[in-house]
């Protein structure tokens, strides 16, 4: 058996070729193989939430659901998915030709966005409430309406209208606080709603792992291969 190996440097990647052959000491009839049709590419299928931008190597590659997988060479590549009001999902996947890999990705919700719901709860509530208590004051006007005295009208009289009047402008008040409060806390959470936007996360440093495959060499009294690494 023996061994012969050689190296080449490229820019951005050095090869490796390692080669290895020995005697079988018999005899083999040639096998024949057929043509290949080209190395299959490595496959990773996403599954997230929907809406949800899907990042690999820094690419945005479609929204989930992706309508296929996503086609990439073999080796470390880092992969990111996205979603307003959501923490970012980031991590390393590793690829091999003909094994797809799946990745099931559960984004959680931030704190910001469970905020902007809840302002926007409670000030649509405080808005409906100034509306309620806006009608009540138009109807306590009316009665007032109802009850203006004359000269002569008797105690009674002036104490059921001078109560209308007081509880519209009471309600009147209520209403306008209510409503004004309201407007303001809704607005608050469209904002913090709208700008609720995560940074994607970027790959870091460092090349990824090449790609490596392996030929076997099959002859008449002879058996061998060569490895060849990308780094």
């Amino acid at each position: 058996m023996a061994a012969r190996w050689s190296a080449s440097r490229s820019p951005s990647r050095w090869t490796v070729t390692l080669a290895l052959t020995g005697s079988l000491g018999c005899s083999a009839t040639p096998a024949v193989v057929a043509p290949s049709a080209g190395p299959l590419p490595a496959r990773l299928v996403v599954e997230a939430t929907q809406g949800a931008a899907v990042h690999v190597d820094g690419i945005e590659v479609g929204k989930a659901p992706l309508p296929k997988p996503v086609e990439a060479e073999p080796g470390v590549h880092h992969l990111a998915v996205t979603l307003d009001g959501h923490h970012a999902h980031e991590q390393q996947v590793v690829l091999e030709r003909g094994h797809p890999r799946q990745i099931l990705v559960d984004l959680r919700e931030t704190a910001q966005r469970k905020w902007a719901w809840a302002s926007m709860g409670v000030g649509g509530a405080g808005v409906a409430t100034g509306i309620v208590f806006g009608v009540l004051s138009v109807v306590e006007h009316r009665s007032a309406q109802d009850l203006e005295v004359a000269d002569d009208a008797t105690d009674e009289e002036r104490r059921a209208y001078d109560e209308a009047i007081a509880a519209r402008d009471t309600y009147r008040v209520v209403s306008g606080v209510s409503a004004g409060a309201g407007i303001a806390i809704f607005l608050t959470g469209a904002v913090l709603f709208a700008f609720d936007a995560p940074d994607v996360p970027r790959p870091r440093e460092g090349r990824p792992v090449g790609d490596v495959s392996f030929a076997p060499w099959l002859g008449p009294g002879v058996l061998g291969g060569a490895a060849h690494i990308e780094l």
